[in-house]
Protein backbone atom coordinates (compact mmCIF):
# COMPACT_ATOMS: atom_id res chain seq x y z
CA UNK A 1 0.00 0.00 0.00
CA UNK A 2 1.44 3.63 -1.05
CA UNK A 3 1.28 6.21 1.70
CA UNK A 4 -1.05 9.10 0.49
CA UNK A 5 1.25 12.60 1.34
CA UNK A 6 0.73 14.64 3.64
CA UNK A 7 1.96 18.12 3.88
CA UNK A 8 1.74 20.27 6.99
CA UNK A 9 3.05 23.69 8.05
CA UNK A 10 2.51 25.83 11.64
CA UNK A 11 2.40 29.31 11.22
CA UNK A 12 1.95 32.17 14.20
CA UNK A 13 -1.67 32.62 12.96
CA UNK A 14 -2.68 29.61 11.80
CA UNK A 15 -1.92 25.58 10.94
CA UNK A 16 -2.46 24.06 7.08
CA UNK A 17 -2.84 20.85 6.50
CA UNK A 18 -3.23 19.77 2.89
CA UNK A 19 -3.88 15.78 2.68
CA UNK A 20 -3.43 14.87 -0.57
CA UNK A 21 -5.43 11.54 -0.02
CA UNK A 22 -8.64 13.35 1.41
CA UNK A 23 -8.66 15.75 -1.13
CA UNK A 24 -8.45 18.40 1.51
CA UNK A 25 -6.91 21.29 2.59
CA UNK A 26 -7.27 22.00 6.66
CA UNK A 27 -6.55 25.78 7.90
CA UNK A 28 -7.11 25.44 11.96
CA UNK A 29 -6.77 28.24 14.20
CA UNK A 30 -6.15 28.34 17.96
CA UNK A 31 -7.75 30.35 19.83
CA UNK A 32 -7.28 31.88 23.38
CA UNK A 33 -10.53 33.09 25.31
CA UNK A 34 -10.23 36.25 27.07
CA UNK A 35 -13.85 36.41 29.10
CA UNK A 36 -15.07 39.77 29.43
CA UNK A 37 -18.27 41.66 30.46
CA UNK A 38 -19.85 44.89 30.75
CA UNK A 39 -21.01 46.52 33.39
CA UNK A 40 -24.88 45.43 32.93
CA UNK A 41 -24.13 42.03 32.14
CA UNK A 42 -23.83 38.78 34.81
CA UNK A 43 -20.26 36.95 35.10
CA UNK A 44 -19.43 34.38 32.06
CA UNK A 45 -20.72 30.83 33.15
CA UNK A 46 -18.79 28.23 31.86
CA UNK A 47 -21.82 26.74 29.83
CA UNK A 48 -22.07 30.30 28.24
CA UNK A 49 -18.52 30.38 27.46
CA UNK A 50 -18.86 26.76 26.01
CA UNK A 51 -22.01 27.87 23.95
CA UNK A 52 -20.43 30.81 22.48
CA UNK A 53 -17.59 29.14 21.05
CA UNK A 54 -19.14 26.15 19.67
CA UNK A 55 -21.67 28.45 18.21
CA UNK A 56 -18.83 30.92 16.62
CA UNK A 57 -17.50 27.41 15.48
CA UNK A 58 -20.60 26.52 13.57
CA UNK A 59 -21.34 29.79 11.91
CA UNK A 60 -17.29 29.79 10.68
CA UNK A 61 -17.51 25.91 9.11
CA UNK A 62 -20.76 27.00 7.86
CA UNK A 63 -19.80 30.47 6.29
CA UNK A 64 -16.09 29.25 4.95
CA UNK A 65 -15.68 25.61 4.99
CA UNK A 66 -17.05 23.86 1.55
CA UNK A 67 -16.77 26.44 -0.44
CA UNK A 68 -13.64 26.60 -2.16
CA UNK A 69 -12.16 23.73 -4.16
CA UNK A 70 -8.60 23.94 -5.52
CA UNK A 71 -6.36 22.47 -8.23
CA UNK A 72 -2.91 21.54 -7.79
CA UNK A 73 -0.28 22.31 -10.90
CA UNK A 74 3.57 22.67 -11.49
CA UNK A 75 6.32 20.11 -12.41
CA UNK A 76 6.81 18.22 -9.22
CA UNK A 77 5.84 14.70 -9.10
CA UNK A 78 2.78 15.73 -6.82
CA UNK A 79 1.27 18.09 -8.66
CA UNK A 80 1.58 15.45 -11.93
CA UNK A 81 -0.29 12.80 -10.07
CA UNK A 82 -3.12 14.60 -8.11
CA UNK A 83 -3.68 17.69 -11.05
CA UNK A 84 -6.76 15.96 -11.65
CA UNK A 85 -8.35 16.09 -7.97
CA UNK A 86 -10.42 18.58 -6.53
CA UNK A 87 -8.85 20.00 -2.23
CA UNK A 88 -11.40 20.98 -0.64
CA UNK A 89 -10.87 23.47 1.61
CA UNK A 90 -11.85 23.44 5.25
CA UNK A 91 -11.67 26.42 8.19
CA UNK A 92 -11.71 25.53 11.81
CA UNK A 93 -11.18 27.32 15.28
CA UNK A 94 -9.88 25.05 18.48
CA UNK A 95 -10.72 26.59 21.66
CA UNK A 96 -7.22 26.54 23.69
CA UNK A 97 -5.74 27.21 26.92
CA UNK A 98 -2.02 28.20 25.55
CA UNK A 99 0.02 27.35 23.14
CA UNK A 100 -2.47 29.92 21.06
CA UNK A 101 -2.80 31.21 17.38
CA UNK A 102 -4.56 34.40 18.84
CA UNK A 103 -5.88 35.79 21.78
CA UNK A 104 -9.59 36.56 21.44
CA UNK A 105 -11.53 39.28 23.65
CA UNK A 106 -15.10 38.12 23.87
CA UNK A 107 -17.31 41.28 25.59
CA UNK A 108 -20.80 40.12 27.17
CA UNK A 109 -23.16 42.64 26.47
CA UNK A 110 -26.62 43.38 26.52
CA UNK A 111 -28.84 42.18 23.66
CA UNK A 112 -29.03 44.70 21.12
CA UNK A 113 -26.43 46.40 22.05
CA UNK A 114 -23.32 47.22 19.55
CA UNK A 115 -19.65 47.25 20.45
CA UNK A 116 -17.13 47.65 17.70
CA UNK A 117 -14.77 44.03 17.26
CA UNK A 118 -11.51 43.97 15.01
CA UNK A 119 -8.89 42.27 14.44
CA UNK A 120 -5.61 43.13 14.93
CA UNK A 121 -3.07 40.99 12.60
CA UNK A 122 0.52 42.26 14.23
CA UNK A 123 -0.14 41.67 17.71
CA UNK A 124 -2.68 38.22 16.71
CA UNK A 125 -5.52 40.12 18.95
CA UNK A 126 -9.22 39.22 18.36
CA UNK A 127 -12.02 41.35 19.77
CA UNK A 128 -15.50 39.99 19.43
CA UNK A 129 -18.61 40.13 21.75
CA UNK A 130 -21.67 38.32 22.34
CA UNK A 131 -24.27 40.11 19.25
CA UNK A 132 -21.23 38.81 16.50
CA UNK A 133 -23.13 35.81 16.43
CA UNK A 134 -26.54 37.80 15.07
CA UNK A 135 -26.93 38.39 11.16
CA UNK A 136 -26.74 42.32 11.32
CA UNK A 137 -28.47 44.01 8.62
CA UNK A 138 -27.29 47.03 7.48
CA UNK A 139 -28.71 49.15 4.61
CA UNK A 140 -26.85 50.98 2.14
CA UNK A 141 -28.79 53.18 -1.40
CA UNK A 142 -32.01 51.46 0.42
CA UNK A 143 -30.94 48.13 -0.16
CA UNK A 144 -30.41 45.68 2.85
CA UNK A 145 -27.36 43.47 3.17
CA UNK A 146 -26.80 40.74 5.71
CA UNK A 147 -23.57 39.42 7.35
CA UNK A 148 -22.89 37.66 10.66
CA UNK A 149 -20.09 40.23 12.02
CA UNK A 150 -17.82 36.59 13.46
CA UNK A 151 -17.48 35.55 9.76
CA UNK A 152 -16.19 39.06 8.72
CA UNK A 153 -13.78 39.35 11.48
CA UNK A 154 -12.34 35.66 10.92
CA UNK A 155 -12.02 37.42 7.22
CA UNK A 156 -9.69 39.52 8.50
CA UNK A 157 -7.88 36.52 10.78
CA UNK A 158 -6.93 34.58 7.45
CA UNK A 159 -5.25 37.19 5.56
CA UNK A 160 -7.58 40.19 4.49
CA UNK A 161 -5.17 42.62 6.29
CA UNK A 162 -3.57 45.85 4.96
CA UNK A 163 -0.69 44.63 6.94
CA UNK A 164 0.35 42.27 4.21
CA UNK A 165 1.70 43.70 1.13
CA UNK A 166 -0.82 42.85 -2.14
CA UNK A 167 -3.44 41.78 0.24
CA UNK A 168 -7.16 43.32 0.80
CA UNK A 169 -8.65 44.39 4.29
CA UNK A 170 -12.18 46.08 4.69
CA UNK A 171 -13.75 46.63 1.46
CA UNK A 172 -16.31 49.17 2.56
CA UNK A 173 -13.87 51.87 3.24
CA UNK A 174 -13.59 54.35 0.47
CA UNK A 175 -9.63 53.38 -0.29
CA UNK A 176 -10.76 49.97 -0.81
CA UNK A 177 -10.57 48.95 -4.94
CA UNK A 178 -13.61 46.46 -4.09
CA UNK A 179 -15.55 49.42 -2.09
CA UNK A 180 -18.55 48.99 -4.87
CA UNK A 181 -19.13 45.25 -4.25
CA UNK A 182 -21.29 45.83 -1.17
CA UNK A 183 -22.17 42.10 -1.04
CA UNK A 184 -18.83 41.06 -0.52
CA UNK A 185 -18.28 39.38 3.37
CA UNK A 186 -15.44 41.37 3.50
CA UNK A 187 -17.58 44.37 2.57
CA UNK A 188 -20.92 44.67 4.49
CA UNK A 189 -22.44 41.49 2.98
CA UNK A 190 -21.93 38.08 3.53
CA UNK A 191 -20.48 36.53 -0.02
CA UNK A 192 -17.74 35.18 -0.94
CA UNK A 193 -15.40 36.10 -3.46
CA UNK A 194 -12.20 34.36 -4.29
CA UNK A 195 -9.96 37.21 -3.09
CA UNK A 196 -11.32 36.18 -0.02
CA UNK A 197 -8.47 33.48 -0.01
CA UNK A 198 -5.57 35.12 -1.59
CA UNK A 199 -3.96 34.68 1.44
CA UNK A 200 -4.29 31.22 2.19
CA UNK A 201 -3.12 30.20 -1.65
CA UNK A 202 -0.07 32.39 -1.04
CA UNK A 203 0.90 30.49 1.59
CA UNK A 204 -0.25 27.53 0.23
CA UNK A 205 2.19 28.30 -2.47
CA UNK A 206 5.23 28.00 -0.01
CA UNK A 207 4.43 24.46 1.12
CA UNK A 208 5.64 21.91 -1.90
CA UNK A 209 8.71 23.40 -4.28
CA UNK A 210 7.35 23.62 -7.89
CA UNK A 211 3.51 22.87 -6.81
CA UNK A 212 1.26 25.66 -7.63
CA UNK A 213 -2.49 25.76 -5.64
CA UNK A 214 -4.94 27.78 -7.92
CA UNK A 215 -8.78 28.13 -7.04
CA UNK A 216 -11.06 25.78 -8.99
CA UNK A 217 -14.44 27.02 -7.87
CA UNK A 218 -16.23 28.60 -5.92
CA UNK A 219 -19.29 27.10 -4.26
Amino acid sequence: MTNTPIYAVKTERMDITVDLGSSVVFIQQKWKYNWKTSPKVTAWSYVEKKEFHNKADKLLWSGWSNRYTLKVSGSSNIAKKYNRKELQVNFDIKWVLNSEHWTVQVKKIETGKFNTSSVNWTSRLINLDTEDLKVVTRTKNKKAYKQYPISHEFGHAIGNTSHIKGMHSDEYKTTSSFNIDLQSRMNIGDTLRRRHIDYIITELNKMIPNTVFSIHQLL
